[in-house]
């Protein structure tokens, strides 16, 4: 790599020095020292720049939303919950996961800008009923925001959970065949500035 830094400095400098109309001024001896500490220079510099951390920009793909460490994509389809769940994944994301009530304010307050809607949610007792986890983790959940009197597992079918319009998206538990809308959500991603 560095070779081949050599060998483009000294190009530039050999065009610098013969283009420049200064032919007689550059004696070979003269030549290869001002090319030498040139190249040392721009070595110097390089090395410099190599070994400085480039910052990293996190992003979200074209029509997500940006919150924090994470991408959220509102989906304006009705699905079931495995639907939903499934449609996620395809854009490497999963239903979205509350964690706190700053993430679930930032939720609420988007989502009340659209048409009164349910929105699912990766929240779910399908493993045991009555301990609720978001998909692919087995950890307690640490945060939720039920309506008041949920879960409730009416008819003793409702295991999916989803963000209920009339109740300012607070959650409530659905039989997970029910067709609502959906959030995903992922990571950003990291890119390096070139």
């Amino acid at each position: 790599m560095k070779m081949f830094r050599n060998v483009e400095l000294l190009a530039i400098s050999l065009l610098f020095c013969v283009g420049s109309g200064r032919e007689p001024l550059c004696s070979r001896y003269h030549y290869e020292e001002q090319i030498l500490a040139k190249v040392l220079r721009l070595e110097h510099r390089m090395d410099m720049y190599d070994e400085t951390k480039v910052p990293v920009l996190t992003q979200c793909p074209d029509s997500w939303l940006s919150f924090k460490n994470s991408c959220y994509l509102f989906v304006d389809e009705k699905a079931t919950h495995q639907n939903a769940k499934l449609h996620c994944l395809m854009h490497g994301a999963h239903l979205v996961h509350v964690n706190d009530e700053e993430e679930s304010a930032f939720l609420s307050l988007y989502l009340h800008k659209f048409k009164d809607n349910q929105y699912w949610i990766g929240l779910t007792d399908t493993k045991t009923e009555g301990k609720f986890e978001w998909d692919g983790h087995d950890t307690a959940v640490s945060f939720t925001n039920w309506i008041s009197g949920q879960p409730d597992n009416s008819g003793g079918k409702e295991n999916c959970v989803h963000m209920h319009h009339s109740y300012d998206y607070k959650w409530n538990d659905n039989v997970c065949s029910a067709l609502f809308m959906f959030i995903c959500e992922k990571r950003k991603s990291h890119t390096s500035v070139s």
